[in-house]
Order: C-alpha cells, then structure tokens, then sequence
C-alpha cells in the first residue's frame, strides 16, 4: 500500500512512546497474567492522571480534555468519478480542552476543539467533518438539581452552544470517530426519574461550521463557526426504563425547518421525524437486542441546487440480536440488519431518501474520515459482527456486511454514484472490517488500529459515473490520550 513510510514513521513513534509512558499506569504485564487471565487478588490498578487533580483544582471546577492524532490511508476511491484521487493518506489531528463548573445548582460548560488536517492536497477528501481550527464547540450555562423536591428525581435545562447525543445517536450525536462534531445553539432540558425514566425537550439553531470553502480547510484556516437563524431544530425524546425483559422503550419526535439563506442554499428541509426504539442491554450468557423503527413525512428538496419541493416520505429500519458467551474473551456476536429508503423516482414528485440528519455512523458502518463507504441513506445492508477481549486491556472488533441500494434507480450518497435507469444493479459491494484497541495506560492513553475493505459490486463497477477503481482498502492507526 502506498504512504508505507509514513505509516511506518508513525509506529516508531508509537513505540517511542510506548516504552517511557506514564511508569503509573497499568502496563499489559501487570494487567494480565501470562495467560491473558485476571490480575492476582490485591492487585490495584493505579487512577488514571488527570488535570483537575493534578492542578488541585476547587471542587467546583473540572478541567479536562483529549490529544488524538490518526494515519488514515486509503487505496482504490469509491467515489464517482472526478478529480478525487485515486489514492489518498491523511493525518487527522484533535485537540481538546473542556471546563466543567458546578456551584450549588448553577452549572457551566466551555470546551474548545482544534480539528486539523495534514499532507493532504486537491485530490483528497476535506471538509468541514474534517476541519474545524480553534472552535469553541460548546459555551453554555445552566439549572441542575439532582434531587428534585427531595424525591430523587433529576433535572437541569441549558441555554448556549452545546452538543447532543439523542437515544443510539443515529439521528443526533456528539461526533467521535469524526475529526469535528455536530453542536446546536439553544435550549436543552431533561427530567430523569428515581426509576431512570428520562425526558428530555430541545430547540435550537444548529451551527454551521467555517470555514467552508477548499482552500481555506485545506489550510485549517480559523474562521469562527455561525448559527444561521434560517435552520430551526427541535425535539422531544422519551425513555420508559425496564419496561419489559428488563428492555428500555424510547419513543421520540424531531422537527426540522431549513430555508435557504443569502450566500447558503439548502435542500430547505420542512419535515418530521418520529419513531420508537426498543433496547435490551448486553449481558453475560444472554440474548440481547435493539429494534428501531423511524419514519420521516413533510416536504424537501433533492438537492441543495434544485428549487423543486418534493413530498419527504421516508423510513428507516434496523434490527439487531446478540448474545455474550461466559468465556475469558468475552465474546458477543451480534447479527444486524439496516434499511434506509432510497428515492423511488425523480419524477413522481416525492423525495423518499432518508434523511440522517445530525446523526453518526462509525460504529455501525465503519470508520469514515477519508473513507466512509456506507451511510444511512439509500441502503439495505444485513451484518455480522463479533466482539472479543483477549486481555483486560485489548478490544477486537470484526465486520462482515454486503451493502445493497434500497433503490436502485437512486443515489449511492457516500460515493454520489447513480444509474438513474436501474441498470447497474443494487449490490454496491461487501463490506469488512477489523478494530484492535489497545489500552496502553488504561484511562489515559488508547492506541487503535483498523482496516477496512470494500470489495466492488457490480453496481460500481457498471453505473456510469463510477470511478472505476475497483476495490477499496483503508488502513488507520489513532493514538489518543486522555487527561
């Protein structure tokens, strides 16, 4: 694979580090036994390091944050064809920092991210998931009263910029994987009971992150993010703890209303999205499950250049059942299945794609940065995936998923590949992946490396504005650290 000296550099580095990190942190010796059991009895593992404590902080004011660097580099592109290139390497760098105040019931929160891009050039992929230099991400003041008329319940409602993550985030979350993240402007109030039933109200203004054109990402160019009062986003979610078999039931409602702006066109999207999620957590020696169900009704447009407005009719689906095996490793194999409603026809007058608004995706799609094959969008795709912890501190993930276009006369949206006749097929290609997580310095430094492969169907070997390229192999190797 091409950029192999970088990657190389990169290891050196890592075992540079590795070799004189914190002598106070665990080390994988003295975490495991040879045999990868558990420690002896009596054995304890140091806290992890953390500035609030090492700065002997008041007890009213927390500080902390995270330094995350990752490789990426990626072979055969996937996406139509254009003046992407073939091949592409990326150094993705975040930097944050975060301050937590809390006095009596009043509470405060500023966090600042640095998200950064290195080496790449007008033939890779940047933008604003990519970049965002010096951002103030959340800057918010709020109530939070932890004992509710002395009943036990909680409470607490914020006002400013702040982020979220709503249910299983897959349509509201605070990004991980991603280099930026998605944060709203407006008020946000939860109500958790005794019982761990939870409600929670928002409406907001979601940021747009700047800069947005190329030069300036590809430069990190600061340039402070702005909320555009023309986008208006609210909700409500419910959860009902324990339901049934020990099951949550999550039941919601999101709004949204984009107009386009002077100097922003949009796809001026006026439409509703409800829907239920019912989940049993994983446990040892049973079965687990999620099942969620999302339908989308109002009006939209195909495109942020079309000035057509469309009926927005659209669902998604997915469903997940897995069991946890009573052995050292702990393995969970899970059996997954996503559908997400393509458009029907360009020319009935209704917009049927499915719309993930502000939601994530690494953890059930794959990692995306430079890569990101698949998107809950226009796909059906059922899945395999297994869990494994060799040692206290080691992680493995492995992926197995065939990908299909719910429509096929409908866009590819992660590769803006489409055959509007239908006549390349559905099947997109087969997707695979493999996660090691290892935990250096448990609590503090993380070292990740994945790989990931997307063998071509033959809808991108055939649709007329496929590259062409074949298969697609990623490879990334992330250091984080955690303070």
């Amino acid at each position: 694979m091409q950029h192999s000296k970088a990657l190389a550099a990169f290891a050196a580095l890592v075992l540079e580090h590795s070799s004189t990190a914190n002598p106070q942190a665990s080390s994988p010796a003295t975490a495991n036994t040879p045999s990868g059991g558990a420690a002896k009895e009596g054995d304890k593992k140091p806290e992890p390091w953390r500035l609030t404590k090492a700065a002997a902080l008041p007890s009213w004011l927390k500080l902390s944050g995270m330094q995350r660097t990752r490789f990426e580099s990626l072979d055969g592109q996937f996406r139509a064809a254009n003046t992407l290139d073939d091949s592409d390497h990326q150094w993705a760098v975040r930097t944050t920092l975060r301050a937590d105040v809390s006095l009596e019931r009043f509470i405060a929160t500023a966090e600042m991210w640095d998200a950064r891009q290195y080496e790449s050039d007008r033939g890779s992929v940047v933008d604003t998931g990519i970049v965002n230099s010096a951002e103030m991400v959340q800057l918010y003041a709020g109530y939070e009263d932890k004992d509710v008329f002395t009943g036990g319940d909680k409470a607490s409602v914020i006002f400013g910029r702040h982020t979220m993550d709503l249910g299983n985030r897959r349509l509201v979350a605070r990004n991980d994987f991603r280099n930026t993240t998605n944060n709203f402007l407006g008020f946000n109030a939860r109500w958790e009971s005794k019982s761990k039933n939870v409600l929670q109200a928002f409406f907001t203004l979601p940021t747009r992150r700047l800069p947005s054109d190329f030069d300036s990402l590809l430069d990190n160019d600061i340039e402070l993010d702005d909320e555009n009062r023309h986008v208006k986003f609210w909700g409500v979610y419910g959860t009902l703890a324990e339901l049934f078999d020990k099951a949550n039931l999550e039941l919601y409602y999101l709004g949204i209303d984009e107009q386009d702006a002077p100097g922003l066109a949009t796809a001026n999207r006026a439409f509703s999205t409800v829907g239920a999620r019912v989940v049993k957590r994983p446990a040892a020696e049973l079965f687990d499950y999620e099942v969620e169900a999302t339908y989308q009704f109002g009006d939209s447009r195909s495109s942020t250049t079309s000035n057509t407005d469309l009926d927005h009719k659209a669902e998604h689906v997915h469903l997940e059942a897995g069991y946890t095996f009573d052995h050292d490793w702990k393995p969970r194999g899970v059996l997954q299945f996503d559908y997400a409603s393509g458009d029907d026809s360009p020319t009935d007058g209704e917009n049927n794609r499915f719309d993930t608004l502000f939601g994530a995706r690494r953890w059930e799609f794959g990692p995306t940065g430079i890569f990101g094959a698949i998107a809950r969008s226009n796909v059906l795709t059922p899945g395999l995936r297994l869990f494994l912890q060799p040692r206290s501190d080691v992680e493995v993930m492995l992926v197995y998923r065939p990908v299909y276009l719910a429509s096929d006369t409908d866009t590819y949206v992660p590769g803006g590949v489409r055959d509007q006749s239908g006549g390349s097929g559905d099947h997109v290609g087969d997707f695979s992946e493999c996660r090691l997580r290892w935990h250096v310095a448990p609590g503090n430094w993380m070292l990740e490396f994945g790989v990931a492969y997307l063998a071509a169907g033959e809808f991108l070997e055939d649709a007329p504005n496929a590259s062409g390229n074949g298969d697609t192999s990623y490879v990334y190797v992330q250091s984080l650290f955690t303070f």
